[in-house]
Formats: C-alpha cells, structure tokens, sequence
C-alpha cells in the first residue's frame, strides 16, 4: 500500500487492532485480573494448561504417540506437577519431527510460518496462529498502560523490516514509524532526527542497542529533539544495565521491557527494573534448577494451537530473588570471546563505559582464531588518532594480555539479518 493511503486509512487499521475479538478477550481478562486472588489466577492456568494438553492430544500426532509410550492420561490431569511425566521438547526434536507437530485441526484465522536465527543454536521454522498475534499483543499493551501508554499515542520503533531502500515505513496498526537500524549512521542522523521531531512521538521502541546508538549520535553532533517523550519500550534484546541508564538520563524518561520470544510460549512483565514475573495466563512456565541459584527456562504456550509446544526447552536462564526473576536469554554471558589458553571472556570482562572510551560511539568484537580478535569501533568527531595507543593500552589491562586485541576505526557494525546489534560475534566455540 503507497504511503500517503496508510496515512489516510490509518485509523481503519487501528479498530482492527483494538477491535479485534481475540485482543478484547485478552485485554479484558488482563484487566480484570488485577481484582482476582493468586488462587482464583492459579486455577485458571490450570484449567488452560489442561486444556493445550488435551488439544494436543486429540490432534497433533506427535504429542498422540508421545503420551502414550510415556503413560500420561491429559484427562486426568490436576496438578501442575503430572506435567513433569512429559519429556522436554528441544529445538532438535522440532526439527525432526516438524510434521508430526502440526495439528490435524484446522485453526481459526489460518497460520503463517514463524522463524528464529541461529545466533544461539539451531535455526528454527515453526507455525503459528495468526490469532495469537492479537492474543500476544494484548498482553503487550496491557504491560505498556502502566506506563501511561494510550492507544492513540505515537511511537517511533527501530526495528527491522523490509524497508524497500528507504528509511522509515508507517505502520498503521500500531500508529507508529518504523526506521531502520541498519541505516542509522553518522551520515543518517540528522535525517532521523528531523524526521522524529515531524511525527512528534510519545514513545520510542524497539532493539535496546539501537535506541542506545540513537543517543550516542544524538548528543555526539549535539542534536536536541523537540518531542517530548513519555518513555521508551525495549523490545528483543536483552538488557545492558549501562546502555539503558545512558538512554534512561539522556531522553530523561523511564523504559520498561517485557520477556519474549517468537515460539510464544513465555512472556514475562518486568515489575522493577531487569526483575520479572513469568505470566500465568499466556503459558506455564516452569524454572528447571542448574547450580547457582540458576534455572533453564522450560514453557507451555496457551496462545498457539498450530503447533503447539510443551515443556519446551528454551535456550535461556533465569535466577530467583523475593519470587522475581532476572532473565539470562540469547545475548548472554556464556557469549564473548577465547583466549590463547581457552580462557573465556564474558561480556562482564570488558568496561567500555570507562573514561578511555569516551570517544566511542559503538564497538564490536569480532573473533575468527583462539586468542586474537577484532575491535570495530565507530568514533565521534572528537576522536584523535593518539587515543588509539590509549584505547590498547586499556584493552590489555582489562584482559590480562590473554587476548590480542586489533582495533580498527569503521563507518557501520555488522547487524544480524534482523537488523539486532551483537557486541560479540564469533566463529569459534567455548571447549
């Protein structure tokens, strides 16, 4: 659809949305939790678990042949507990058993083919409803209203899609522009900026990183914006304590975030900041104890019966603290970079918020052969040659000499297909 119509029908787009039967039920039963007791809530995650188990079951041929080599009656189902009979599912079995995980019965409103990359593991293809986009997105706007958010509010969103060459694209549905990240440059900053103060925004959204690069060109050509923004929303990474307290008093609002994934079988809502709370009425999910107070994040989806999955293992952790949750997921510490003698290097070794840095927009690791790495770095205008020594120097100290560090000056960072930043990208593995 040209782009001048998307504007002139926008507010078509929006009733569809808002008025859409799957995103009214669940917005409605969000809202009108807040009055119901921790076991009325409980009952009812219950009852919807039972009922996936059931569906699945009577329809999805894997889950047939499953429960019955394991004994499991889904009918006789009435604690949480019977769930554990049920061997976990693993992106290998996915990918094995594609197939035999589809459902037998025809969904509601058909189904698309979702995807992941490989950034953690395996690459993996699924299905999913198309009524569990509505049915999610209840869930995210009922998170975004306690921070104010209004249904008619504008949103700038950086985030990747297909953007045809050009550098922002509207979409009616969520009143909001979209600007690629991939294209967010030194030489493109000034474009953005002029082109957010024209839409005049209540909220930024999108890739964390991205927001954070934002600010970084922002204050480094001295651009103000004249919107005034009510907060912002990070999507799809997680969380940089550093980069968020840097964009946080930059733009001088607060930002809040939520837990997900595309497989759509766990959200969580962040309650303090980088401390959540798993939602009981999008799914089950169960916390499978490691060592440390850790725990692998297992989930049953509520909202998705193409292809159901459960006990589905995740790639991400989690540890506890006061029934919260800090969430480990695919930008984790178990990423980051091999020294000459396998010494393994998290993001946690590295401090490039320190003085010596102040001159860096943004960097990246880049790692090919044990003990030797890249640094890309993008500078600002104020950046002398004769820091390069000093930035080295830094390096070194902070890594112990484990690591020989190649720093070289670069106009853009390499982004992942879906246009997310990763400070660590590496073709060798962790023996």
């Amino acid at each position: 659809m040209p782009e001048s119509l998307k504007y002139i029908t926008a507010s078509l787009f929006r009733n569809e949305l808002i008025n859409n039967k799957e995103f009214c039920k669940y917005y409605e039963l969000l809202k009108n939790r807040e009055t119901l007791s921790s076991e009325i809530i409980r009952e009812y995650q219950l009852n919807q678990l039972k009922q996936i188990l059931i569906y699945s079951y009577q329809n999805v041929p894997y889950y047939q042949e499953l429960f019955k080599k394991v004994s499991f009656n889904p009918e006789k189902f009435s604690d949480f507990r019977h769930i554990e009979t049920i061997p976990f599912l693993t992106r290998e079995i996915i990918i094995e058993n594609f197939d035999k995980l589809i459902s037998r019965k025809r969904v509601k409103g058909g189904y698309y083919i979702g995807t992941t990359g490989g950034s953690s593991g395996l690459p993996l293809k699924f299905l999913l409803d198309y009524n569990s986009i509505h049915r999610e997105n209840a869930f995210i706007y009922y998170y975004r209203r306690k921070s104010g958010y209004r249904f008619d509010d504008k949103v700038v969103t950086f985030r990747d899609i297909e953007f045809d060459n050009k550098y922002w694209k509207y979409n009616p549905m969520h009143n909001e522009l979209i600007f690629s990240p991939t294209k967010l440059s030194k030489k493109t900053i000034e474009k953005y900026a002029n082109q957010i103060d024209k839409v005049n925004p209540r909220y930024l959204n999108g890739y964390l990183s991205t927001i954070w690069y934002f600010a970084k060109l922002l204050d480094d050509f001295k651009i103000k914006l004249d919107c005034k923004l009510k907060g912002i929303f990070l999507i799809s990474e997680n969380i940089d304590v550093q980069q968020r307290k840097y964009i946080e008093q930059f733009f001088n609002v607060k930002s809040a975030t939520f837990y997900g994934h595309s497989e759509r079988c766990v959200i969580a809502e962040e309650i303090v900041p980088n401390m959540y709370t798993f939602d009981p009425y999008y799914g089950f999910t169960e916390e499978i104890p490691l060592e440390d107070n850790n725990f692998s994040i297992v989930g049953t989806g509520f909202l998705n019966h193409k292809m159901p999955f459960i006990r589905y293992k995740t790639d991400d952790t989690c540890s506890r603290k006061d029934q919260l949750y800090s969430i480990d997921g695919k930008r984790s510490s178990t990423i980051g970079l091999l020294g000459i003698n396998n010494e393994f290097l998290s993001s946690t070794a590295f401090d490039l918020h320190h003085p010596t840095f102040k001159n860096i927009t943004n960097y990246q690791f880049i790692q090919n052969e044990k003990g030797k790495a890249n640094l890309l770095i993008i500078v600002n205008k104020n950046f002398q040659n004769s820091e390069m020594g000093i930035i080295k120097d830094e390096i070194q100290h902070q890594t112990k000499g484990i690591i020989e560090i190649e720093i070289k000056i670069v106009e853009s960072l390499i982004l992942s297909p879906h246009g997310k930043y990763r400070i660590y990208i590496s073709t060798i593995r962790k023996e």
